[in-house]
């Protein structure tokens, strides 16, 4: 019997330490797929973003192992920073594949009421020297990111117009400014990177695909993004599927502090309080 025992015990530890190695070699058998950027990339728009993000829809659907080290805020200047901590500068060594989202707070967190304001208003100047300083920030981080991974994958997104109403014309402006640097870039240095194309997919349908807080992608505009991601990723021949697995349905951010849509015109009232209060600080 204790013979019996003996056996059954080292067969069991056998089959897990067996089962651990396989599962060691699989995971280490898969592509590293990495997100960098802003709170688009994070998944802010959505309550469970790192369950649910398009990072991690597109990551589930492939079978990548999958890192998220986008921040909510970031801009390019911010970004380009970033990528000289030691586990970011790690993390982009080891990618495949990199999905980068930046842009959008280098207008967005540019004072933007009285930016608005100028925008709709008056000559719109202004961003003129957003996009030269973004230009120059960009290429700094691609640089950068090529010089820590020449084999690696990138993948830039566009930014889209979040706005449909009155002053839509002047976010269309400031997303074509960044666009247009991003474009600019990739026409003098060819095959840089891809472009996943988000500006044209969200164009008109800002009130279907935004969240609540007006700025980022709600759950189908995460699944919008995973989608062309994907479509991207086939194309380049780095995966198989452009149709999104979802292990993890995505929750809908309804506010801050528990509003709900019901009740999102407080939470304007406070958004409306605080760029009033950067505008005349």
């Amino acid at each position: 019997m204790k013979t019996l025992r003996k056996a059954l015990a080292v067969l069991l530890a056998f089959m897990m330490v067996s089962g651990i190695f396989a599962l060691s070699v699989s995971a280490a058998g898969r592509k590293n797929y990495l997100l960098l950027g802003d709170s688009i990339a994070y998944g802010q728009g959505i309550a469970n973003s790192q369950d649910a993000c398009y990072g991690k829809i597109v990551a589930d659907t492939n079978g990548y192992n999958y890192s998220n080290y986008a921040v909510d805020g970031y801009t390019s200047s911010a970004l380009l920073k970033y990528l000289d901590v030691d586990f970011v500068a790690e993390g982009v060594r080891k990618a495949n594949i990199i999905s980068l989202s930046i842009g959008g707070n280098d207008f967005l967190t540019s004072n933007m009421v009285s930016l608005l304001i100028s925008g709709k208003f008056g000559s719109g100047s202004r961003f003129d020297t957003i996009g030269e300083k973004f230009s120059a920030n960009f290429s700094a981080i691609i640089s950068k990111i090529k010089k820590l991974n020449p084999s690696a994958a990138i993948l830039v997104q566009t930014v889209y117009n979040p706005n449909a109403g009155f002053f839509s014309d002047v976010y269309q402006k400031g997303a074509d400014t960044i666009n247009g640097a991003i474009r600019s870039y990739l026409s003098s240095h060819g095959g840089a990177f891809s472009i996943v194309d988000v500006a044209s997919a969200f164009a008109g349908h800002a009130r279907e695909y935004i969240a609540a807080d007006t700025i980022h992608p709600n759950a189908k505009g995460n699944l919008v993004i995973a989608k062309l991601v994907l479509q991207k990723l086939k194309a380049l021949g780095l995966g198989s599927a452009t149709e999104p697995v979802i292990k993890n349905p995505a929750i809908d951010w309804t506010g801050s502090s528990g509003e709900s849509k019901g009740n999102i015109i407080s939470y304007f009232m406070k958004l409306f309080k605080k760029y009033m209060a950067i505008l005349f600080s």
